[in-house]
């Protein structure tokens, strides 16, 4: 009874219930001023780089009848006493206990090894290593997986040794030694063709892909993604063999190609990954993956020029951040629609939202060690400090694009990087006022409180769907059925009320008087 489940690495991805979630960055202009500080895409947000992918998918060399029941529905009285250790550990490890998994997992180390039994001690060790390399220890993860490996070798298992090669890989990744990664991951996808194993296969090459990708190889990671597409439609095509792979993998692979195709300029691809990443969101009703996405879809608009289609997007990704609570997601949205308002030069607008962007990090706290609700790896931690950088920095230059040098003042008062350089101020600011709020002006307020009305709007009406969407369809009456039309139409209209608002008679004049 040989089980290891195959991880993947801290990668552009979406899906976060199943995978992961991600953003790709607002490195395009915010204004003239604000595009000479640019950065590269994979390193601006907390959204642009993924949650750990952790795919729960399992093979096996022997299919007992454990290992074909869900573990999480196992109860510890129908196995024997050793199999008791493994099924709590691997239910502890599900569920983030992964303390308890460890204990676990050692004492059925013990108890293996005590009987000689090489292929069971080979698992525990492989397991060990999977719940070190979730606490961030990776160089206890490399040992554990390392003397896995051996044992995989010692006894032929071929599979087993496909599985901690890609464990290997992952760990490595995490050392910073990608180039060490991609040579376990190429190993790995050896064996699994060598083997026949079609849906780990599609996983490896889905692996390879992010390593290259993050090494900046983007042709290459192109081609083992779109490999790896071709493997998981040939298996979700394929009823027998779905569960080696979920709609959601295929949702996060779209969304890593889409971002591959922005970075080699083809553009039209990027639109089309995101919508059919898009599309599988909404099938399996991921709402977090649906915001992040949306968005995705606005930067891709705005980079093409079409800013109100942008709007669009990122009013709708809005709408899922703040009804799901994600402050991150929702500070990154604020921005993404300052920075489409500032490409349209309506920078009065602009500061609005940048500055509600600025004011939401503030709530969610400068000290990125505090982001424990969010669940981030250490690597999410620094690209989010990133992201929130470049929110204060973008609001400071705006306000100095408007002559509003007291204003920026203010906001640099408040940027929680001390080694920036700015021209307005000498003063020291390394006691960075966390939970301090930058104010609105009264025009300000005008404009913030009549988009927050529709947004408003917007929450309630998604509480009222929500409570009919989760009716089993075959369920629903004609009634019901109607009333989620109704109120999908009246989404879409509350979408374009909102961008109308922005170019009303009123914000306009609100607008004028800002100027003045």
């Amino acid at each position: 009874m040989k089980q290891k489940l195959l991880s993947f690495i801290n990668v552009p991805s979406s899906f976060l219930l199943t995978t992961a979630s991600l953003l790709i960055s607002l490195t395009f202009p915010l204004s003239p001023i604000l595009a000479q500080d640019e950065t590269s895409l994979e390193q601006t947000s907390l959204d642009e780089t993924s949650l750990e992918q952790t795919s729960l998918d399992e093979t096996s060399l022997e299919q007992t009848s454990l290992e074909q029941t869900s573990l999480e529905q196992t109860s510890l009285d129908q196995v024997t006493p050793p199999q008791q250790l493994y099924v709590k550990g691997r239910q502890q490890l599900s569920t983030g206990q992964l303390q308890e998994a460890l204990e676990s997992f050692q004492k059925y180390l013990e108890l293996k090894r005590n009987i000689g039994d090489r292929y069971q001690e080979g698992v525990a060790l492989y397991f060990i290593g999977w719940v070190h390399d979730e606490l961030g220890q990776y160089q206890l993860a490399r040992s554990f997986f390392e003397q896995s490996l051996a044992i995989d070798r010692e006894l032929g298992d071929r599979t087993g040794e496909g599985s901690t090669l890609n464990n290997l890989g992952l760990t490595y990744s995490n050392l910073g030694d990608d180039q060490k990664s991609l040579e376990f991951y190429q190993q790995a996808l050896a064996i699994y063709r060598e083997v026949s194993n079609r849906g780990y296969e599609g996983r490896t090459l889905h692996n390879l892909g992010n390593i290259y990708y993050k090494l900046g190889q983007d042709n290459q990671s192109l081609d083992s993604y779109q490999q790896a597409l071709d493997i998981y439609r040939e298996i979700l095509d394929n009823s027998q063999n779905n569960s080696l792979v979920s709609q959601a993998d295929q949702g996060t692979l779209l969304n890593s190609l889409g971002l591959v195709h922005h970075r080699l300029g083809n553009h039209e691809q990027e639109q089309l990954s995101y919508q059919q990443a898009l599309t599988i969101a909404k099938e399996v009703s991921d709402r977090i993956s649906m915001g992040m996405l949306l968005n995705n879809l606005g930067i891709a608009y705005h980079r093409l020029g079409k800013y109100q289609q942008a709007l669009e997007f990122h009013q709708q990704a809005l709408v899922i951040h703040r009804e799901v609570g994600s402050l991150a997601g929702e500070a990154f949205t604020f921005r993404a629609i300052g920075a489409a308002l500032a490409a349209q030069n309506q920078p009065e607008l602009a500061i609005i939202f940048h500055k509600q962007a600025v004011n939401v990090y503030q709530s969610l706290g400068q000290d990125v060690t505090k982001l424990s609700q969010e669940k981030l790896s250490e690597e999410q931690k620094q690209s989010y400090k990133l992201n929130l950088d470049n929110a204060y920095l973008s609001l400071s230059e705006l306000l100095q694009q408007q002559k509003r040098v007291q204003s920026a003042q203010l906001v640099l008062n408040l940027f929680p990087v001390p080694e920036q350089k700015d021209d307005l101020s000498n003063q020291d600011k390394t006691q960075t006022r966390v939970h301090e709020k930058i104010p609105y002006l009264p025009e300000e307020e005008q404009i913030k409180a009549g988009y927050e009305a529709i947004l408003q709007q917007q929450l309630s009406l998604r509480e009222q769907l929500n409570q009919l969407i989760t009716i089993p369809i075959a369920e629903r009456t004609p009634v019901q059925q109607d009333r989620i039309l109704e109120f999908r139409q009246k989404e879409q209209q509350l979408t374009q009320e909102f961008l109308q608002f922005l170019n009303s008679s009123k914000v306009k004049k609100l607008v004028t008087q800002l100027r003045e």
